[in-house]
């Protein structure tokens, strides 16, 4: 189980991964489960189905290789190795943090709060909490996926890219880089011994049919010959004061839409 804490304003929030169940943590205003296995019903806490694509690591990598979408996984995969990709553990934590915040304004993501500055995932949590993998190319990040993990699951948390600064050429090498990342993440799972891959939350079919975008985040996962699983998230809010104010951010961000 990993837990890691967010300051947002003077509240203390917490982000719970790798717990089967919720369950009351002391000293904090918010908390949240991510992807729990169970379904339960706690005091006080709401739940939300959630689906993702989880790889089963304990197959062998030819296994995985084979089962990896050849044109849209596999190509990508070797064109990124042959243009000379580098893909780097655990180093460039600062550029890859600033092309994150790029890349999130360009996408007009938005967290909580983020009209004062805060809200938004720190370095330092990052350093704290993550396992960083990078794709170089002369000398320069252009994509990064920071992952979770316990001995057991490796988890895709935060991915940002520069394909929103580059021509086309470049955001196919991204696209390809990206492939590799995720393989490259696989073998180093692999050889620590970790069971599970999860690449990460996909949308309901019903809203992935009425948005391309969506729908091709969903075919891009489904690619690489996982397995789709449904999960429950869990969320208790504390402090009645921040209930509000985060019940006010979700309708500004509704009505802006």
């Amino acid at each position: 189980m990993l837990v890691i804490d967010k300051k947002i304003l003077t509240f203390n929030t917490k982000e719970v991964h790798f717990s089967d169940n919720p369950f009351d943590i002391d000293a904090c205003d918010f908390l949240k489960f991510c992807y729990c296995k169970n379904k339960v019903d706690v005091k006080g806490f709401t739940s939300k189905k959630e689906y993702t694509i989880v790889i089963d690591l304990t197959q062998d990598l030819n296994t995985i290789w084979q089962n990896m979408d050849k044109k849209q996984v596999r190509a990508r995969i070797n064109h990124a190795q042959k243009a000379g990709i580098i893909i780097r553990k655990n180093e460039g934590y600062e550029k890859f943090f600033q092309m994150y915040k790029l890349f999130i304004q360009k996408k007009g993501i938005k967290s909580f709060f983020d009209i004062l500055g805060v809200g938004s995932t720190t370095l330092e949590s990052m350093k704290k909490n993550g396992t960083l993998f990078v794709a170089e190319y002369n000398d320069e990040i252009l994509i990064g996926t920071l992952c979770l993990e316990d001995g057991s699951h490796i988890k895709s948390w935060i991915s940002g890219s520069k394909r929103f600064e580059m021509d086309s050429s470049k955001k196919k090498l991204i696209s390809c880089c990206d492939r590799l990342i995720d393989w490259e993440i696989i073998k180093y799972a692999k050889d620590k011994d970790i069971k599970e891959f999860d690449m990460g939350g996909i949308w309901p079919e019903e809203e992935a049919a009425k948005d391309i975008e969506k729908a091709g985040i969903n075919n891009f996962k489904l690619a690489y010959g996982g397995k789709v699983i449904s999960y429950n998230s869990y969320q208790k809010y504390y402090s009645k004061i921040f209930c509000l104010m985060s019940y006010i951010y979700g309708l500004k961000n509704l009505v802006s839409r």
